[in-house]
């Protein structure tokens, strides 16, 4: 016969409370720390050369603060064209509008005094077709015009995505890739204040896991 148990002591009863307290505190600090650091997986800012062109996506409407950006940028020298990728809405677009907004980039780029000379918009499918296609799209041009290095402007949050994505098509063609990641009102400070700035972070990170899962 086996003997019966003895009473639990009260303090081992706080002795486990303890423990499993500790745990628990100990996983959502771990939790807090990771989502409150994981927008530094989403940014890519590292030092990027001179190279043969600067790369502009435009996806539906006018981003008239990245223009600016892209016209500071290629006065300052770092590339010797501007190429903008433009992917237009559609007549049905979220948006609400289905405009041609070539005519317009060329003239605020003007504007902004880049040579009319050096800009070179390529027009490719509608939103959100187009846009996927990118880099594809890039591909092409940098072989048709023998470019080498390139610069492509992005946003803060989606910058290491899309130095993985655009690396993993022109990298094995022996084109050299470099993110120039753009400030934005949402950053690192702020990003958790909002819900457009968790949306932002979390989508992001959602296509960043899914871009590294086996087989993409």
């Amino acid at each position: 016969m086996s003997a019966n148990p003895g009473p639990v002591s009260v303090q081992e009863v706080l002795y486990k409370a303890r423990l499993f307290f500790s745990g628990f505190f100990l996983c959502l600090l771990l939790i807090s720390g990771f989502v409150f650091l994981s927008p530094l997986f989403l940014i890519k800012d590292s030092p990027f050369p001179k190279s043969d062109a600067l790369v502009l996506e435009v996806k539906e409407t006018l981003p008239r603060d990245i223009l600016k950006n892209a016209a500071d940028g290629f006065k300052k020298g770092y590339a010797g064209i501007l190429i903008v990728l433009y992917s237009p809405a559609t007549a049905n677009s979220n948006v609400g509008i289905g405009l041609e907004l070539t005519q317009e980039i060329q003239s605020s780029l003007v504007a902004l005094g880049v040579d009319e000379s050096k800009i070179l918009i390529y027009k490719l499918e509608p939103y959100p077709a187009g846009a996927k296609n990118f880099s594809k799209s890039l591909l092409k041009i940098c072989l048709d015009r023998q470019l080498k290095n390139i610069l492509i402007l992005s946003k803060r949050f989606e910058s290491s995505l899309n130095q993985k994505i655009y690396e993993s098509v022109l990298g094995p063609a022996g084109l050299k890739v470099h993110i120039v990641p753009l400030a934005d009102r949402t950053n690192l400070s702020n990003w958790f204040l909002t819900e457009e700035g968790f949306e932002l972070v979390f989508t992001n990170l959602a296509r960043t896991f899914y871009q590294i899962l086996p087989g993409k």
